[in-house]
C-alpha cells in the first residue's frame, strides 16, 4: 500500500504550481511511497500543463491527473481524488498554499508512532497582502468544534476515516469544519503539532475567503448535517436561521452559538 496520498483540488491556480509542487519536491522524506492526485475542476488557465510538467519532475510513486466534470466547489473535487487514493494516510492540500520542508516527516512520524491518533494538524504561517504572521492553534478539544473550527485545513489523517464513510459535503461553504466534525463523530482522535508546518496564502480568489460571505448559512448547515453533535437548541437555531427568522441571528463570523448563549434569547429558553 502507498504510504501517503496527497490530493490537490484545483481550479485556475496554475500560476501557483511551481510554488506548490516545489514545496512537495523539497520535503525531507522520500516521496517513493507517496502518490500525488491532482484533480482539476475545469480550469481555463495552464493548470493542466503545469501539472503535467511537474509530473515529470517529482520522483514519487504515482502522479495522477484527473479531470472530472466541473463542480464549482472544492468538496466534491476532493472526494473525487480521495476515491482514487490508495495511501495509508491522506492529505488534501490547496494548490495556492505551500508545505514547509518537514511537514510530511513530522506528520507521518507522529501517526506512525501513535496508533491511537487519527488526525494530525499543525500551526501555520498566514500570508496576505497586508501582513504575515504565525497562526498558533489551540491544542485539540472536541468542544471547540461546536463553536469554531480550530483544526487546520491541511491535516494528515488515517484512511480508515474515509473508508468509514466520512465525506466532504457541498451544502456548506465551511467544508473543512464539517469534515472534521464528521471525523470526530466517527471516533477520530486529533493531535496538534505546535509549530508552523505550512504556509497559507490569503487572496480574494481563496474559496475560504469567498465562503465568509455565506457565513450564517454555512454554519447552520454544519449543525444540521451533524445534529447529534450539537445541543437541541443549537439545532433549532440552525433551522430557524435558514428560514431567515429574525430571532435566529448569524452571530459573529466563523462562530456557532452555544446553548447558553441561545438561552439568553427568549425563543430558545427551555
Amino acid at each position: 500500500m502507498i504510504l501517503l496520498s496527497i490530493i490537490i483540488p484545483n481550479y485556475n491556480y496554475g500560476r501557483f504550481a511551481d510554488r506548490l509542487f516545489g514545496s512537495i519536491a523539497a520535503q525531507t522524506v522520500s516521496l517513493a511511497e507517496v502518490e500525488i492526485i491532482f484533480v482539476d475542476d475545469g480550469s481555463s488557465d495552464d493548470s493542466l500543463k503545469q501539472a503535467r510538467k511537474w509530473a515529470g519532475r517529482i520522483d514519487c510513486s504515482n502522479f495522477l491527473i484527473l479531470t472530472p466534470p466541473r463542480s464549482g466547489r472544492p468538496g466534491p473535487v476532493r472526494n473525487h481524488g480521495l476515491d482514487q487514493a490508495s495511501g495509508r494516510y491522506l492529505l488534501c492540500f490547496d494548490p495556492d498554499d505551500e508545505l514547509q520542508p518537514d511537514f510530511l516527516e513530522k506528520s507521518i512520524n507522529l501517526l506512525e508512532a501513535t496508533p491511537k491518533i487519527s488526525v494530525v494538524f499543525s500551526d501555520y504561517r498566514e500570508v496576505s497582502p497586508e501582513k504575515t504572521f504565525v497562526r498558533i492553534l489551540p491544542d485539540f478539544n472536541p468542544l471547540h468544534l461546536r463553536t469554531q473550527n480550530t483544526v487546520a485545513s491541511a491535516a494528515v489523517y488515517r484512511r480508515e476515516l474515509w473508508d468509514g464513510g466520512v465525506r466532504y459535503r457541498e451544502n456548506t461553504a465551511y467544508e473543512d469544519w464539517d469534515y472534521w466534525v464528521q471525523c470526530l463523530m466517527a471516533g477520530g482522535k486529533f493531535r496538534r503539532l505546535p509549530r508552523p508546518l505550512y504556509v497559507h496564502h490569503i487572496h480574494e480568489l481563496n474559496f475560504s475567503y469567498q465562503a465568509e460571505k455565506e457565513d450564517g448559512v454555512a454554519k447552520a448547515m454544519i449543525v444540521l448535517n451533524n445534529p447529534g453533535f450539537f445541543h437541541d437548541s443549537v439545532v433549532r437555531w440552525a433551522s430557524d436561521h435558514l428560514y431567515r427568522r429574525a430571532h435566529a441571528p448569524s452571530f459573529r463570523r466563523g462562530y456557532i452559538p452555544t446553548a447558553e448563549e441561545l438561552s439568553m434569547l427568549t425563543t430558545y429558553r427551555p
